[in-house]
């Protein structure tokens, strides 16, 4: 009975739930009796992600993603590019392109960052519009919005173009953006802005074709943006081809602020053009874009490899909106998490999920080509199936690549293997890959973290030895892209002195977590004497460490300290994006001996404690917190800390209150860039109620959010979690069960021992802590 009563429960909740999504998209817009639409938006796990998440914010917390669609780690990503009312372009705000607290769409356009904090991308603009543009300065053509009138799911993006009156709507596939355009009236012109980029003065050069014999438009672009422009920049291509003729006496072309009706060809910095279409015999139009790095030609092949023009009512966009929402539900049901949790939780993480699926880009292109950091055009030798960069390592290697590593191992594989041909054509693992340049962003060699999580975890389908050639040439010697700060002195002296570099402390620090990964490959491939050589270096943290204010300090290489007297000054330039707090935890490797340097247990937990609870006192994401960071890379694994100090009760009770106070389901709902899926995975693990020590086979155990969730490890096995009195209120672990048994390395759980074959875990949930 009381199963019954329970599955009773469950099923009135979960229809109340499918209710209430569709009564929103009911009352949000009127898509004409599109039923497909109407189902995928309200059915699957679509209907509980709101890619909105993350578009807005202010300050430090704008979350910078794009709400476009895209296909799961998608090559080409369409998205509004917005402006503000006063038709001001900040850039703080437009990281992904969109921002939702603007009013004006400028452009759509097809290559995006994800949650990053620099400009870059933005390329190949367009925009329907219903007449000739009578400026082409500024961008004059540019339309209001209203959010009443935006609907999005995965695989899904429309709005209404109030200027024009014009409903656009957007679909992809992984080389192409599917366009379809509604016109109020009998006549439709298509403007493209090739010369489009985030970054103002990104563009190098840029060219348009319009091609009347063939139908279509075609050109490029040198995109030279925040992190591109360190070698040399991107160049992204294009072709557009359509479902009706444009007409032959409805185009022009514009260089600057000059426009030339009839012309066909136009470049320089600021080129475009504009196509038009008598509308008698219909009122909407399908636009079929494809990019490519290497060529227009190799652009062609790509849109011709998903789309092959033999439809009789050449009408496509259904049919890829179908195919790609399908690879989303397959990607998202990788995880499927029920019970009788609020509706925002669902939403909350399987749009975390949607995020950190995004990225990163797979980047080979039709045919199995890809431009290789030489910036020669390669192709995939199998079995590597995919080559893969965006690749913003600095961050995506403490939570998003381990989740891939858990999910998505086959992706993963290829990461790693895309990692070992950016070595081998590039001369140096990337520290952060764009396209095909090394951008020598952030500090570290967290690749060397990146490798080693993935290989002690199983994932060795892929050249192990050459990926270690390239650990150890980061670890040993200096190198021309990405290369350690002062790494003679860093081998000769155990630290890098901050008379020789500004950030040597959360240098010192990373270099250490870095050699343990090293030495943890080393020790897989039997080099021992290697192994004993990093082991012995990953204990340099050590030596910036100030026993007198038991914080990690600047270090003279004469040993003169230079402690700041201020420690939540964020903006001190002597560590990196954060302050004393925040890298006083920086020790992933060797915790227990973090604890040690503290003097005391009981200290160590003290002193965790009030980093997390003066946190509280900022409830705003606007400015960082100078205490726990939700926002921001180097101190999101300190709340697990807890869990080596024998207060796993308050790992449970902080991480519950971050996800819940921290991840809202509102466009401001990220507590800081996503930084291409890392606080969205920061999310999914917590809920999931482990997370991981990444660069090694071990998690630390938090407070599992949903009363069961099924994890289907791409064929490889099935990991089963179960909670019992689960509840808002119920986050303390009271039993932790094991297939059936006792965790006896409880509060951690290790991969290989348990996530390979089927696992369940079953937890009990309570009010009341478990520490006395």
């Amino acid at each position: 009975i009381l199963l019954f009563l329970f599955s009773f429960s469950f099923l009135f909740s979960s229809l109340s739930q499918v209710n209430s999504i569709e009564n929103q998209f009911n009352k949000q817009i009127n898509y004409k009796n599109n039923e497909l639409i109407k189902n995928l938006k309200v059915s699957g796990y679509s209907k509980y992600v709101n890619v909105f998440i993350g578009t807005g914010g202010r300050g430090y917390g704008i979350g910078s993603t794009p709400p476009g669609p895209q296909v799961p780690f998608g090559f080409v990503r369409p998205s509004p590019d917005t402006v503000n009312a006063e038709n001001v372009f900040i850039e703080w705000n437009h990281f992904g392109g969109y921002y939702y607290n603007d009013s004006f769409i400028r452009v759509i356009s097809h290559t995006h960052m994800v949650g990053s904090g620099v400009l870059d991308y933005g390329n190949i603009g367009v925009l329907p519009l219903n007449q000739f543009p009578q400026s082409v300065e500024n961008y004059a053509w540019k339309s209001s919005f209203n959010h009443s009138s935006e609907i999005a799911f995965p695989g899904y993006y429309a709005v209404n173009l109030e200027t024009y009156n014009i409903q656009l709507e957007l679909t992809a596939a992984k080389y192409s953006a599917i366009h379809r355009y509604t016109y109020p009236n009998n006549e439709g012109f298509i403007l493209f802005f090739p010369s489009h980029a985030l970054q103002h003065g990104a563009c190098a050069e840029s060219n348009i074709y319009i091609d009347l014999q063939n139908q279509e438009v075609s050109g490029m672009i040198l995109n030279q943006g925040g992190l591109s422009n360190r070698f040399g920049g991107v160049t992204v291509y294009f072709i557009a081809k359509f479902n009706q003729s444009f007409t032959n006496d409805k185009i022009l072309t514009f260089v600057n602020s000059t426009i030339q009706y009839g012309n066909t060809k136009a470049s320089g910095t600021h080129v475009g053009g504009v196509i038009g279409f008598d509308l008698k015999n219909f009122n909407s139009i399908e636009m079929y874009l494809a990019i490519s790095f290497i060529s227009v030609d190799q652009a062609r092949k790509n849109l011709y490899s998903e789309l092959n023009f033999t439809d009789s009512k050449n009408i496509y966009f259904d049919k890829i909106l179908q195919q790609t929402n399908d690879l989303w539900e397959s990607n998202l049901g990788l995880v499927d998490a029920s019970g009788k949790q609020p509706l925002n939780d669902f939403i909350r993480f399987y749009s975390a999920l949607y995020h950190a699926f995004m990225v990163p880009t797979r980047m080979d292109e039709a045919g199995g080509v890809y431009v290789g950091f030489d910036f020669q055009v390669h192709n995939i030798v199998p079995p590597q199936q995919g080559y893969y960069t965006d690749l913003s390592i600095w961050d995506v290697h403490r939570t998003q690549f381990p989740l891939l590593v858990l999910l998505k191992p086959d992706v993963m594989r290829d990461i790693a293997a895309s990692l070992v041909l950016m070595f081998q054509q590039g001369g140096d693992l990337p520290r952060w890959a764009l396209a095909y340049g090394d951008t020598d962003c952030m500090i570290g060699t967290h690749t060397n973290v990146v490798l080693s999580d993935a290989i002690l975890k199983n994932i060795t389908d892929f050249d192990v030895n050459t990926a270690y050639a390239g650990m150890y040439q980061s670890a040993t010697q200096p190198q021309q892209h990405s290369g350690r700060t002062d790494i003679e002195d860093w081998i000769n002296i155990g630290y890098i002195p901050y008379d020789k570099s500004q950030k040597g402390t959360p240098d010192t620090l990373s270099y250490a977590y870095d050699d343990w990964c090293v030495a943890q490959v080393a020790k897989y491939l039997g080099k021992i004497d290697d192994y004993n050589t990093f082991m012995n270096r990953s204990k340099n943290y050590k030596n910036v460490w100030n026993h007198r204010e038991k914080f990690f300090c600047p270090l003279t290489s004469t040993g003169e300290w230079d402690c700041p007297k201020i420690k939540t000054n964020v903006f001190d330039k002597r560590y990196v994006e954060g302050d004393a707090w925040h890298w006083r935890w920086f020790v992933p490797h060797d915790i227990p001996g973090l604890i040690d340097l503290f003097g005391s247990q009981d200290y160590f937990v003290s002193e965790l404690k009030t980093f997390y609870e003066q946190s509280k006192n900022d409830p705003f994401n606007i400015l960082p917190n100078p205490y726990y960071w939700a926002g921001n890379e180097p101190d999101i694994l300190a709340l697990y800390l807890f869990d080596y100090a024998g207060r796993t009760d308050l790992t449970q009770e902080s991480v519950r209150w971050v996800m819940n106070n921290k991840f809202t389901t509102e466009p401001s709902g990220l507590p800081g860039n996503d930084d291409y899926g890392t606080m969205s995975a920061w999310y999914i693990f917590s809920a999931l109620g482990f997370y991981p020590i990444a660069g090694s086979t071990k998690y630390a155990i938090g407070s599992p959010l949903f009363d069961k969730v099924i994890i289907k490890r791409s064929n490889l096995a099935t990991i089963q979690i179960q909670t019992f009195n689960n509840s808002i209120d119920n986050f303390y672990i009271s039993k932790f069960l094991v297939n059936n048994q006792q965790l006896n390395s409880f509060p951690f759980i290790d991969h290989n021992q348990f996530f390979n074959t089927t696992c369940l875990i079953e937890a009990w949930m309570s009010s009341v802590s478990n520490h006395y």
